[in-house]
């Protein structure tokens, strides 16, 4: 029997630090937690936010942890996953999780920022090509003065 997949999508900011982690297989594994906090246009009361716990693996989760901070929004995309447990009173609970298939920021509300592999400069500045006169002479005045 096929068990169903239930896939999320959600949008949200980062409530702490993703933590990076690494499995006894030296496996990289990151957690972090998402507030989801909807807006109804036109409410007099907003709806409280919905936290998420959420789990990235692999070259995920060292890219997460590396690029994205405490505040920023972001947008997830994953599969969940119940598991049961049992809290100290002895009561049964079921906690959710999303397994994350892709997570990145989102980018309606971000300014200009350098990815995690930073900037790549180059080492001198390309020289301009030579046309050797085929546009003609060069120009007898200099352009230097314009204001445009």
């Amino acid at each position: 029997m096929n068990t169903p997949i239930t896939t999320a999508g959600l949008v949200g900011n980062l409530t702490a630090e993703p933590e990076l982690r690494f499995s006894a297989n030296d496996k990289p594994w990151c957690t972090l937690r998402l507030a989801v906090k909807p807006w109804l246009r036109g409410a007099d009361v907003q709806p409280e936010p919905t936290y998420h716990d959420i789990v990235a693996f692999g070259l995920l989760a060292e890219h997460v942890a590396k690029a994205l901070h405490k505040g920023d929004r972001v947008v997830v995309t994953g599969r969940i996953e119940e598991e049961p447990w049992t809290g100290r009173d002895g009561v049964e609970r079921v906690a959710q999780k999303v397994i994350a298939d892709g997570i990145g920021p989102d980018l309606r509300f971000t300014g200009n920022r350098t990815d995690h592999r930073g900037a790549v400069v180059p080492a001198a500045p390309t020289p301009t090509p030579v046309l050797d006169h085929l546009l003609g002479p060069a120009p007898s005045r200099s352009y230097a003065d314009e204001p445009f």
